[in-house]
């Protein structure tokens, strides 16, 4: 009887409770970057495919609590988005609905931050999950873990000093129950580059992996005696190498192996390094450590003698590919030289690598992946008075995540052309070098653009590219429906076919975009979920130079979600603003014009953005809101009046009056330009019109 009484019960409860137990099996998860250890951005998920993507629609937006556009690719777990903001802060919002669930701010800030940890506070590029932990790195050196259901703080770590040249600005990493983490010397050559890994759950430290050697002066193991080799005679009086890990790490739950790209060495030009230098180890390589002890395993040197500023930090997965009929476990590196490799993930051997877009520096890979340089492109070593430059010291690549088709073995790139032109300048603050960008050359050879690039690793070939106006666009998601996501720098996303690279659907979104897209199941619907807004998480974001003024580029940060049928309208762009008169009047042409060499070559553009035209975000953009006064500009500048609290400017103590008085007379100026219609806000180079 107890029998005939539980069955019909049992089967009510199925009734009633069947529908919400399918739900939630058909939700997933977007639990790592790029949706696995992997990093290959791919996603099984079939629902929008090539068939139905002309029904994609926005399913729900909403504002995020933050100034800078997030560049971070977005993580889900148990119906929650996270994301990373810069200074440390961290956002979660409800898959559904999008609505706001915590909010973490950091209030624990070094305030005698290097200009490296200031500036590092100012970027974030994402966060990672661990166990009920989501870790944030705050920029200024620390690891910050908090509860992902309470938005509550558990644990911090410190990684490194940012009173030194020291920041951090990349989404952590994590594997085996630990947390990685590299970074930035902003290209000084004042510090040692090292990987750090920690505890995930306690934050306790496990070990440090330098890449590069020590002062040569002292005992070191015999890995850095043989890399000390590497960098030619006297090379610890120029420099202390650098070799910044400061984004690519990937790891590896096969090998349990982590996979690291190492930064360039520092100056750029390689005759103000060591004499009779070699490979500079282990700079501009892909390393493979023990992920458990931080043990070296092997590396492969990409950019011998970099004068170009083409490091390895960018662009790792890992791939199971096909070599000589068999399966062969991989790692693929794209980095910022124009080439594209796959090495073999147990000795890192070189497999096969091939140009994935054009170049002036090298023709090709050798038959063991040296590339083959051209002598012209070796400056410092020629008379010429002049060179092009391609790629630019931003790269063919970024940071900006690359997507994987497991079906075709294929990797797909978000890549850049931006050309530009090297001269010999003994006036200039910038090493004795102008530097001036090719928009479109007049024998039509060089031209900037961006561009999707689609490379067949089996036939180690390109298959098709697809051209967007603007250089700098987001990262890449990849689909079992045969699509390729990606949101654009001109505030569109498009959805490309994975065989040809047609654009099967576009829409203006209401932002420009630099992160990845991310997918996931709710409730038996298939989400595509991607921020937008300025882009000012990254410090690329700053550097658009003519379009950072234009509505697309200056919209408030937003989180938006896509799907069959949805039908909520688009959020708008920003509203188109006037340059009022500034209440200054022009200043002597003579000073400006050495204010804005000052300007570039003092670093200012890093923040400020090229003519002081930032794209928004929490630095002001200095044409919209020039300096009232000297002698307000005075007391930013050298006496850092809104440093208070470690958020605003750091005083920079250097400038002499004149110096100062031409920097201030060159930001009047523009202001005044563009106030007329004759500065970069009315004039901009690119078209991104439909």
């Amino acid at each position: 009887m107890k029998l005939l009484i539980a069955f019909p019960l049992t089967v009510a409860l199925v009734g009633c409770e069947g529908q919400s137990f399918l739900n939630r099996q058909s939700n997933t998860d977007w639990e790592y970057l790029g949706n696995s250890h992997e990093m290959q951005h791919t996603s099984a998920l079939k629902e929008i495919n090539r068939e139905n993507v002309d029904s994609l629609g926005l399913a729900w937006w909403v504002e995020l609590p933050v100034s800078d556009g997030l560049v971070g690719n977005p993580l889900v777990k148990d119906g929650v988005v996270f994301q990373g903001a810069p200074n440390g802060q961290i956002i979660a919002n409800d898959v559904k609905t999008g609505k706001l669930i915590w909010h973490f701010k950091d209030d624990n800030a070094q305030n005698n931050s290097s200009f490296a940890g200031y500036w590092g506070r100012r970027f974030n590029r994402g966060v990672a999950l661990s166990g009920s932990n989501v870790i944030i790195a705050s920029g200024d050196c620390r690891l910050i873990a908090v509860d992902q259901a309470s938005g509550k703080k558990v644990w911090e770590a410190r990684s490194c000093d940012s009173a030194d040249m020291y920041a951090i600005t990349a989404a952590p990493r994590v594997g085996n129950d630990l947390v990685f983490t590299g970074n930035a010397c902003l290209d000084t050559g004042m510090t040692r580059g090292y990987v750090d890994a920690f505890d995930a759950k306690t934050g306790d430290h496990r070990w440090r992996f330098y890449t590069v050697p020590d002062d040569p002066s002292k005992p070191q193991s015999a890995l850095y005696e043989m890399a000390a080799k590497t960098w030619g005679n006297d090379w610890y009086a120029k420099t202390r190498g650098c070799g910044s890990v400061w984004d690519a790490m990937t790891y590896d739950p096969e090998l349990n192996q982590l996979y690291i790209g190492v930064g360039g060495p520092a100056p750029f030009d390689p005759s103000k390094r060591g004499e009779n230098a070699g490979d500079e180890l282990f700079t501009n390589s892909i390393v493979a450590l023990d992920a458990a002890t931080g043990e070296y395993k092997w590396h492969f040197k990409q950019t011998p003698q970099d004068a170009w500023n083409y490091d390895a930090s960018v662009g790792i997965m890992v791939a199971d590919i096909t070599v000589d009929g068999k399966p062969r476990r991989t790692v693929i590196s794209v980095p910022k030289n124009g080439f594209a490799y796959a090495l073999d993930a147990k000795s890192g051997k070189f497999i096969s690598g091939s140009a994935y877009m054009p170049m002036e520096w090298a023709t090709a890979l050798d038959t063991s992946g040296r590339p083959i340089v051209k002598p012209q492109g070796q400056y410092w070593l020629n008379s010429a008075e002049s060179y092009v430059q391609l790629p630019n010291g931003l790269g063919a690549h970024g940071w900006e995540a690359l997507a994987f088709d497991p079906a075709s073995e294929t990797v797909f790139i978000p890549a850049m052309s931006q050309p530009v032109l090297v001269r010999d300048d003994p006036e200039s603050v910038l090493g004795g070098q102008s530097f001036e960008p090719i928009v479109h050359s007049d024998d039509g050879k060089y031209e900037t653009y961006g561009e999707t690039v689609a490379w067949d690793t089996r036939q180690n070939t390109i298959k098709w590219r697809s051209r967007s106006p603007l250089p700098m666009n987001g990262g890449l998601l990849h689909t079992a429906g045969g699509l390729v996501f990606q949101g654009t720098g001109d505030g569109r996303m498009q959805v490309l076919d994975d065989a040809t690279g047609k654009i099967l659907w576009s829409h203006d979104i209401g932002g420009a975009v630099r992160a990845a897209p991310s997918t996931v199941m709710v409730d038996g619907e298939q989400y595509v979920l991607l921020p937008t807004g300025t882009g000012t998480a990254a410090a690329t974001g700053s550097l658009v130079s003519d379009f950072a003024s234009l509505p697309k580029a200056r919209t408030a940060p937003r989180l938006l979600a896509f799907k069959l049928g949805g039908s909520k309208e688009y959020p708008a762009f920003a509203e188109p603003k006037k340059v009022s008169a500034p209440t200054t009047p022009r200043q002597p042409e003579e000073a400006a014009a050495m204010g804005q060499k000052l300007f570039e070559g003092s670093g200012c553009t890093e923040c400020h953005g090229y003519f002081g035209n930032a794209a928004g975000g929490r630095v002001p953009n200095l044409i919209y809101a020039p300096p009232p006064s000297y002698e307000f500009f005075e007391s930013v500048v050298r006496k850092g009046a809104m440093s208070k609290g470690g958020g605003g400017m750091p005083a920079f103590t250097d400038f002499t009056d004149e110096q100062l008085q031409a920097i201030f007379a060159y930001l009047i100026n523009q202001a005044w330009d563009s106030h007329e219609g004759k500065g970069p806000v009315e004039g901009t180079r690119w078209n991104t019109s439909e």
